[in-house]
């Protein structure tokens, strides 16, 4: 019975890290917290400078099939480790905008 239950948890534990997600594109993410914010709010107001200003300043529109890990997800908003070549960068997006 012991190594039935041992066997499972491996089993689930490898599975989690084994499951892939990847983001779904065509939503906003920055490269801090407070820049999504601040972008998610411009959106809101549709303040078309803010919203520009932001694009050049530390967010971007993602493409989709961009590999990720979930770091952290609160109220909507995910921090996420993308994965483009041999790099990776932290960005702060949208949970609607991560495909499992």
């Amino acid at each position: 019975m012991k190594k039935f239950i041992f066997s499972a948890v491996i089993v689930l534990v490898f599975t989690s890290i084994v499951s892939a997600s990847s983001l779904k594109g065509g939503y906003p993410a920055c490269l801090t917290e407070d820049l999504f914010d601040q972008i998610v709010k411009a959106s809101v107001k549709k303040d078309k400078r803010g919203w520009n200003y932001l694009l050049k300043n530390g967010c971007i529109i993602t493409k989709a099939g961009i590999p990720i890990s979930v770091l952290k997800t609160s109220w909507g908003t995910a921090k996420v480790r993308a994965y483009v070549g041999d790099t990776s960068i932290i960005l702060w997006t949208n949970i609607e905008n991560i495909e499992d």
